[in-house]
């Protein structure tokens, strides 16, 4: 198939995205890229060699093209690359969209909204999928109607509102709640230091989350297939050398954090870790893919629910990936089994009626 990967974005997340893009073009097997990088500004620019970019030592320092692109929708999808509508251009058709895209206005449901739009197959989670699983608090709410153990948090809608949380212990974490790869996110020790850290995770977002830390392993799961019939991978763990595992511990820092694939866990509590993870991907109404985190109590053994993400990282040290090469599912098969899954879910969606007619 020829695939279109978008990467970059306009989210603080761009640089991972790239990494993940890389590695994404370097294992599409027997399949043919075409490569868009969305820039800050929320243009889209066509990138003409996507094997030197795969194959470049720091992905986001790629010099890239500045070639302008769009997508053209139903009822005949195409990536239009160049300027104009005439001569200069040129359509380029593709079967599948990779939307290897971090953070906000990419992971969030807004670019799959627009995907379906489109009317294109793309791989993951579908606009309702990706927006629940992206809003902390959201996902939160959901997960405790499933039945998932979630940490207290206290969900803040401006900076003002962190002198009225109540009922945490100390230490907290405060995140924005619509972001990911722990950009803005801040451990608090006592009450002194937590309106600092809540006006600088609004730096970020409209909504934060101040929750009740726990000294904890941090302890991952990959979730693959349709909604109705997931697999969950192998169990792994995430040992960061810091106090949590920061931006620079997972992307930065090359001796961040030990990834243990599988985790050293009884058999029963990983079981329980597989069975909480794939609940999480049915209730968020997750498809394709998703990594589900857990914070595993040291002192009590309790499990945690933590979050959902849907479109994980796809870079050389990604959990994802990792988990899944462990479970026998190498990086060019799984590539492949998302693609397919994508592929069949635009197939089932466009045999539905859209008339009144049920004859």
């Amino acid at each position: 198939m020829r695939v279109l990967i978008l990467f970059g974005g306009r989210s603080a997340e761009r640089d991972v995205s790239c990494v993940s893009a890389a590695a994404i073009v370097r294992h599409l097997g027997r399949h043919q890229p075409l490569l868009v990088r969305i820039e800050p500004s929320g243009r889209w620019r066509f990138q003409r060699d996507p094997q030197a970019f795969a194959h470049h030592p720091k992905p986001a320092a790629f010099r890239f093209d500045r070639t302008p692109a769009r997508l053209e929708g139903v009822p005949d999808p195409a990536l239009v690359v160049g300027g104009g509508h005439g001569p200069a251009s040129r359509r380029l058709r593709f079967d599948v969209v990779f939307p290897a895209l971090h953070g906000p206005l990419g992971e969030d449901g807004t670019m799959q909204g627009l995907l379906e739009i489109a009317g294109v197959p793309y791989v993951g989670c579908d606009v309702l999928g990706s927006s629940v699983s992206m809003d902390k608090a959201i996902t939160k709410r959901l997960a405790r109607e499933a039945g998932l153990p979630v940490l207290p948090c206290a969900v803040l809608d401006r900076p003002a509102d962190a002198s009225r949380v109540r009922g945490l212990r100390y230490p907290v974490f405060v995140k924005p709640a619509r972001l990911g790869s722990s950009v803005g996110v801040y451990k608090v020790r006592g009450p002194a230091g937590l309106p600092a850290a809540v006006r600088k995770a609004f730096r970020f977002d409209t909504t934060v989350i101040v929750e009740q830390g726990v000294d904890a392993r941090e302890i991952e799961c990959a979730v693959l297939g349709a909604t109705q019939a997931p697999r969950a991978s192998v169990v792994g763990e995430i040992r960061p050398k810091a106090e949590f595992y920061s931006y620079e511990a997972k992307y930065l820092d090359p001796d961040g954090a030990e990834l243990l694939v599988p985790a050293a866990l009884p058999a029963g509590q990983s079981e329980r870790v597989r069975t909480l993870a794939v609940r999480a991907f049915r209730a968020l109404g997750c498809y394709g893919m998703a990594r589900v985190d857990f914070l595993l109590d040291r002192r009590s053994g309790k499990l945690w629910f933590n979050e959902a993400n849907t479109i994980p990282g796809f870079t050389a040290i990604s959990m994802y990936p990792k988990l899944w090469g462990a479970s026998g599912l190498g990086f060019t098969r799984l590539i492949d089994r998302l693609l397919s899954l994508a592929v069949a879910r635009h197939r089932r969606r466009e045999s539905l009626r859209i008339t009144r007619d049920m004859k």
